[in-house]
């Protein structure tokens, strides 16, 4: 059964200027999860203090504004969507610009960066893997996967986007955990013969060999960043005949 955690039982911490939430990870769930999530949010022209990453292998990703993260000794320009690839970086700062600045960021607890992991580096939104769902109408944003170019072996993540109506095939992965953060709007997540209701700010985990799909019952799209940690190697589709499948967005 899906562990989920509501907004309001999420854990903060705040200074002049900018909050942090712990949104996913072992700490969150009350189970162990190779992986952790924080969501960052530094007010318009303020900055944040270090958040340290500890070498484990680490991206951000831009959910609104934009901005400048510091990592080591370089500066990175940050805008909406794109994503950061830390590597093994020890920490990160972030800097606001006019319209602020919201950052998920994600590091794995499984193990650190290779050293042959590419230096970290900024993709932009229109460089990341684009692809609309050929079952239903759902949009794909995809930043941390084999056909994102860093060198990442211990996370994968997407952000998906389901439009009204839509709703994934039921599936399971063999040996990952599977972690959502909702963005936006609210939808349904069903295992098996359960169901919750997730809202923005929420955050689930589903455990290996759980079978899972979700489902946009409401008006308006829901939004979310999925990750697997560590890659799954299998997924399974547990209805003969049906399966996502995926194309690139024109």
């Amino acid at each position: 059964m899906p562990t989920v955690r509501r907004a309001s039982q999420l854990e903060h911490d705040s200074g002049p200027g900018w909050t942090s939430q712990a949104w996913a990870g072992a700490a969150v769930f009350g189970a162990a999860v190779p992986m952790r999530a924080d969501r960052h949010r530094v007010e318009p022209g303020s900055g944040s203090p270090r958040f340290p990453l500890d070498g484990q292998e680490a991206f951000g990703y831009v959910i609104a504004g934009t901005g400048t993260a510091r990592v080591g000794d370089e500066t990175f320009p940050l805008a909406g969507e794109s994503v950061l690839w830390l590597a093994a970086c020890p920490g990160l700062e972030l800097q606001a610009g006019p319209d602020g600045l919201d950052v998920l960021v994600a590091q794995s607890q499984s193990g650190h960066a290779t050293a042959s992991a590419p230096l970290p580096k900024v993709l932009a939104a229109a460089e990341l893997p684009h692809l609309v769902s050929t079952r239903d109408t759902r949009d794909r944003l995809d930043l941390i996967t084999d056909e994102v170019p860093v060198g990442a072996t211990l996370l994968r993540a997407d952000r998906i986007a389901y439009h009204p109506g839509d709703t994934a095939a039921a599936h399971y992965h063999t040996d990952c955990h599977h972690v959502f953060c909702v963005l936006a709007g609210s939808g349904l997540l069903h295992s098996g013969e359960v169901s919750c209701r997730l809202k923005a700010g929420d955050s689930a985990l589903v455990g290996p060999g759980e079978e899972h799909w979700f489902e946009n019952d409401q008006g308006e799209n829901f939004s979310f960043v999925e990750f697997w940690a560590p890659p799954p190697t299998q997924t399974i589709w547990t209805v003969a005949g049906d399966r996502c499948t995926w194309a690139p967005a024109s």
